[in-house]
C-alpha cells in the first residue's frame, strides 16, 4: 500500500506537494481504513480521490507517482527512450534551474516474496543542465525500515559517483554490473536487466503500479481492445466481466466474443434486440468499462495500486460509487488493494470519508497545491461533504464568468 507520495517541480507544480494517506488514529475503525502490514500502528484508506478545478494539477499530481514507478522500473536501450527525459521543471526561470524531487513511501515483500511486508522510501532527484536536452539522476536511494528504523538498500548521487549497494542485492562494491547504470538509468532498471534477481522483484512490482493506471506523460491512455479481449479469454474473467455488464446496463443480457473473419470481436447482446450490437457501436460509458475492468480485476486480486484519471468519464456516478466500494469492501477487496483517482462528479463526496478526500488547487501564481479534507479546520465527521464542497469550505472550487 502507498502510504505517502510527494512530488516538487515537475509541470505545474513547484513547491512540494504531499499526498499524506495515512490515517489519524482519531478515525473510526471502518473496513475502507485498513491495517498496514508492514508497520501495525498506521492505518490507510483503500480509495483516494483528487478533486478540484479543471487544470487545477489532479492529473499531474497522480501522473508524478505513475512516472516515478516507471523511471525506476523501465530500462532504456538509448538516451532518447529515457523515461526520465518526459520530465519537465515548473515554468519559471528559478525553476529550470533546480531539482525535481519525488519521494514515494509504500510496504512491499521485495525482501521476503509472499512472506512479511516491509515498508519502503524510494527518493529520486532528477537534474538538467540549462544547454542540454536530457535530464540525469542527481540522487536515487531506497531505504527500508526494519524495526522502523532506515536502511539503505542503494544510494546514488550525482553521475561519475559511487553506488551504495546492500549486500542483500548480493553484488560486492566494485561489481561491474554497477557501472552499466548509466546517468539517464535507475539502479532498480539496470540491475533488473542484469538479472540481478531482486532488482527484477522490485521492477516487477513497480511496473504493476503504472499497468494498472491509465495515465502517460503525453496524455491518457487505454488498453487496446485486443489486449482487452486477451484477458477476457479467461473464463473467471469474462464470467465477472459479463456480471458487471449486465449490472451496468439491465438491456445487456450477455457479452460474447469470438472471431470475427481473422479478428476478435466483443459482440453484446441485449434484451428485446434480434441481432447482437458490435462493441463500437455501444456507448462509451460501457466502452470504457469494457477495458477498465481487467485493470481493476487483476488489482483486487494482486494488492496493487490502481492509479486512474477521471475514473468518472463517461461513467455514470452510481457505476464509479459501486467501483469504489468493491475497494472499501473487505469481502471484494481481501488484500488491501487501494484506488487512487481523480474525479470532477462531486456525486461522490457523500460516500467518501474526510480521509479518502484530496483538494488541488492553483494559485495565482499557476502553481498546483493539494490538501487534505481531514486538514480543514473544523470539518465534522458527521458531516456530509458535498455541501461542504459546495459551500466552498473545502476549497477547489471552480470559477468562471
Amino acid at each position: 500500500m502507498i502510504y505517502e507520495f510527494s512530488v516538487s517541480n515537475y509541470f505545474s507544480i513547484y513547491e512540494e506537494a504531499v499526498l499524506d494517506l495515512r490515517v489519524p488514529g482519531t478515525a473510526p475503525a471502518l473496513p475502507r481504513f485498513r491495517q498496514s502490514k508492514a508497520k501495525p500502528d498506521v492505518r490507510l484508506p483503500t480509495v483516494a480521490v483528487i478533486m478540484g478545478p479543471n487544470g487545477s494539477g489532479k492529473t499531474t499530481l497522480l501522473r508524478a507517482l505513475v512516472d516515478v514507478m516507471r523511471i525506476a522500473s523501465i530500462p532504456s536501450l538509448s538516451t532518447a527512450e529515457a523515461p526520465i527525459n518526459e520530465i519537465l521543471p515548473f515554468l519559471s526561470e528559478k525553476a529550470q534551474n533546480e531539482p525535481t524531487r519525488f519521494r514515494v513511501e509504500f510496504d512491499a515483500d521485495w525482501l521476503t516474496p509472499g512472506k512479511a511486508r516491509e515498508l519502503f522510501r524510494y527518493e529520486l532527484s532528477v537534474g538538467r543542465e540549462p544547454s542540454a536536452t536530457s535530464n540525469f539522476i542527481l540522487r536515487e536511494a531506497l531505504f527500508h525500515f526494519p524495526k522502523g528504523r532506515p536502511r539503505r538498500l542503494f544510494e546514488r548521487g550525482t553521475p561519475g559517483k559511487a553506488i551504495y549497494v546492500s549486500p542483500k542485492f548480493g553484488l560486492k562494491p566494485k561489481d561491474p554490473r554497477l557501472d552499466a547504470v548509466q546517468a539517464d538509468a535507475s539502479v532498480i532498471a539496470t540491475l533488473m536487466m542484469l538479472n540481478v534477481h531482486i532488482a527484477r522483484q522490485m521492477a516487477n512490482g513497480l511496473q504493476r503500479g503504472y499497468v494498472f493506471s491509465n495515465i502517460t506523460t503525453q496524455g491518457n491512455w487505454q488498453p487496446s481492445t485486443e489486449r482487452v479481449m486477451d484477458l477476457y479469454a479467461d473464463d473467471a474473467m469474462k464470467s465477472w466481466m459479463k456480471r458487471q455488464m449486465q449490472r451496468s446496463d439491465l438491456a445487456i443480457q450477455d457479452v460474447d466474443i469470438r472471431l470475427d473473419g481473422t479478428k476478435k470481436q466483443a459482440f453484446f447482446h441485449h434484451h428485446g434486440l434480434d441481432g447482437a450490437v458490435p462493441l463500437p457501436f455501444e456507448s462509451s460509458g460501457t466502452k470504457r468499462l469494457f477495458h477498465i475492468l481487467p485493470q481493476i480485476r487483476f488489482a483486487l486480486a494482486t494488492a496493487d495500486p490502481v492509479i486512474l484519471d477521471e475514473i468518472d468519464g463517461d461513467l455514470h456516478v452510481d457505476i464509479v460509487n459501486e467501483i469504489i466500494h468493491w475497494f472499501h469492501d473487505r469481502k471484494t477487496n481481501p488484500h488491501n488493494a487501494q484506488l487512487l483517482v481523480t474525479a470532477h462528479n462531486v456525486g461522490l463526496l457523500d460516500d467518501l470519508e474526510k480521509e479518502e478526500l484530496f483538494i488541488v488547487e492553483k494559485g495565482p501564481d499557476s502553481a498546483t497545491r493539494v490538501h487534505a479534507a481531514q486538514d480543514v479546520s473544523g470539518l465534522r465527521r458527521d458531516t456530509r461533504l458535498y455541501p461542504k464542497y459546495r459551500a466552498g469550505v473545502l476549497g477547489g472550487i471552480p470559477k468562471i464568468g
